[in-house]
C-alpha cells in the first residue's frame, strides 16, 4: 500500500482549506436566521440589555468540516487508505461529542451527566483500531527527546479521557465572543507548521479543513457575537484535538496546545467542587458593571483563569478580554512547535 506524503498531502489542502472556507461563509447567515426563526437563542450575558443571539454554531462547524474532510478523501484518492481510516475516527469522535452538546444546547445536560457521556468518544478510535491495528496504533506516545515509549495498564486507563479531557476543558472555556474559534485559530496554525516539522500528511489535511472552517467561522462569533459555538460546537472542536492527539501519537504535543485550557480547567474543577453546569453556580468568578469584566472580589466565588487574568489586569471590555485570550495562545502555540522539533531530536 502506498504511504502518501506530506507533499501529496500539499497539494490538496488549499482546495481543503477553500472548501472549508466557503461552506462555513454560505451556511452561517442560513444558520443564524434559522435558529432565530425556531427560538434557538440564548441571551448574551456580558452585554448590556442582554441581547438574543443565535445559538449552537456548533451545527455549521460539524457540518462545514465534515465536508471538508470529504473533499479530502475524493482528492486524494486510494493512496490515501491510511489518512482516510485515520480522518474517519477523528471525525467520528468529534461528531459523537457534537452530538452530545447540540442535545445539551436544546434540551440542557447537568455538568456530570455531559462529562460522562463524553467518554463514549473514544469508542470509534478503539473500535477502528481493533479493525486497523497497523493503521491506527495506541499505546506508543512520542515523548519529546526520548521517542516512543510503551505504555500498557496505564495508557489504557487514561485513554477515554484523551478525547473527553479537551473536550470539556474547551468547553471550559467557550464562555466570551470569538474566544474559542480565535484561540483554535491560532492551534491549528501550529498543527499545520508542525506537520512539516513532523512530515505528517494527516497533520496538514487536518489544519487546513479545520482552519479553513474557523478562520470563515470567526466573525461571526467574534466580539459582538450574532452566533454562538454552543457546547456543541465548543466540545466538538476540543473532541477533535483530543482525537487528534490520540490517533497522530501527538498527545504530549496537543497537550501543550492545550496549556491555557488546562490551568482554567485545573482551577475550576478545584475551587468549583467537581463538574458543574455554569447554570449551577451561585457566586459568579466574573462580574459586568457598566459593560465592563470584573473579577469578583467574593472570597466564596470560584476561580477560573478569567477571574485570575481581571484581577492581575483590571476590569476589561469583553472583546479587549477576547483579543488577550488569542494572544496569549500563541504562547502554547510557539511551545507546540518546539515540542514538535524536540520529537525529531535524534
Amino acid at each position: 500500500m502506498t504511504q502518501l506524503s506530506i507533499y501529496d498531502a500539499l497539494y490538496a489542502s488549499p482546495v481543503v482549506f477553500a472548501a472549508g472556507f466557503i461552506v462555513t461563509r454560505v451556511l452561517t447567515p442560513k444558520i443564524i436566521e434559522l435558529h432565530r426563526k425556531k427560538g434557538i437563542v440564548r441571551p448574551d450575558a456580558h452585554k448590556p440589555g442582554k441581547p438574543l443571539v443565535a445559538h449552537s454554531g456548533g451545527v455549521v462547524l460539524a457540518i462545514a468540516f465534515t465536508l471538508s474532510i470529504v473533499v479530502a478523501f475524493t482528492l486524494m484518492g486510494p493512496a490515501a487508505y491510511d489518512l482516510v481510516v485515520r480522518l474517519s475516527a477523528i471525525l467520528l469522535s468529534g461528531l459523537i461529542c457534537f452530538l452530545i452538546g447540540l442535545y445539551d444546547d436544546i434540551k440542557i445536560l447537568g455538568g456530570k451527566e455531559k462529562t460522562l457521556l463524553t467518554l463514549l468518544a473514544i469508542a470509534p478510535i478503539i473500535g477502528l483500531h481493533m479493525v486497523y491495528p497497523d493503521i491506527i496504533v495506541l499505546g506508543r506516545p512520542v515523548v519529546p527527546l526520548i521517542g516512543r515509549i510503551r505504555l500498557t495498564i496505564i495508557y489504557w486507563i487514561i485513554l477515554p479521557l484523551a478525547v473527553a479531557g479537551p473536550a470539556n476543558l474547551v468547553n471550559m472555556l467557550d464562555v466570551y465572543n470569538g474566544v474559542t474559534p480565535g484561540m483554535m485559530l491560532v492551534a491549528t496554525a501550529a498543527l499545520a507548521a508542525t506537520s512539516f516539522i513532523l512530515g505528517s500528511p494527516l497533520l496538514l489535511i487536518f489544519a487546513s479543513a479545520l482552519g479553513g472552517v474557523l478562520l470563515s467561522y470567526y466573525p461571526y462569533n467574534a466580539y459582538p457575537a450574532r452566533i454562538f459555538n454552543g457546547d456543541s460546537g465548543s466540545l466538538f472542536l476540543g473532541a477533535l484535538l483530543g482525537a487528534l492527539a490520540v490517533v497522530g501519537r501527538i498527545e504530549f504535543l496537543v497537550m501543550t496546545l492545550l496549556l491555557l485550557h488546562i490551568i482554567n480547567g485545573i482551577m475550576i474543577l478545584v475551587s468549583f467542587g467537581g463538574f458543574k453546569e455554569h447554570r449551577e453556580i451561585g457566586r459568579r468568578p466574573v462580574i459586568v458593571k457598566d459593560s465592563l469584566l470584573v473579577a469578583s472580589r467574593d472570597p466564596e466565588a470560584p476561580w477560573s483563569l478569567t477571574r485570575l487574568i481581571l484581577l492581575i489586569g483590571g476590569p476589561a471590555r469583553e472583546y479587549e478580554l477576547s483579543r488577550l485570550y488569542i494572544l496569549l495562545e500563541t504562547l502554547p502555540a510557539a511551545l507546540a512547535v518546539i515540542t514538535a522539533i524536540l520529537m525529531r531530536w535524534p
